[in-house]
Order: structure tokens, then sequence, then C-alpha cells
């Protein structure tokens, strides 16, 4: 997680506003990245969840970049 939260301006947890709208209303409804600690709107997501994943969760991001990193692993 450190290395990911070197690439942006970190937030702490009172501070902490959704990556994709910016505003920190409905705290309620913020899920936070496990790999990279951004905050995000459950109703901001595409598509929008309704109900908070149980388990670790990763955002859209995050999966783009394993996603990039395992292909690399896998191309000859």
């Amino acid at each position: 997680m450190m290395q990911a939260v070197r690439t942006y301006q970190w937030q702490c947890i009172e501070c902490k506003s959704c990556s994709l709208c910016g505003t920190s209303e409905n705290d309620d409804q913020l899920l936070f990245c496990d790999d990279c600690d951004r905050g995000y709107h459950m109703y901001c997501l595409k598509p929008p969840m309704t109900q908070p994943p149980e388990g670790s969760w990763s955002c859209h991001l995050c999966l783009d970049l394993l996603k990039d990193k395992a292909s690399a692993f896998t191309e000859p």
C-alpha cells in the first residue's frame, strides 16, 4: 500500500473524500481501497454498489495496475 499511497495526495480518515466526485459528504457510503487507501462513494462507482463488499476491496485503478503487472509476466 505504501508504494501506491506515494503516487497521489493521501488523505487522513477525517479528511478522506471520494476520488471520483471529490466530496466527503455521505461518509457512511465511502469505501476505502485496501491497496491504495483512496476513498470512493458506493454510488459514484460504475456500476454503483448498493452494499459494501464483504472482505477486501480494490478500486479500479489498483485492479488495472494489477492487471498490467500480471500481463507483463505472461507476455513473451
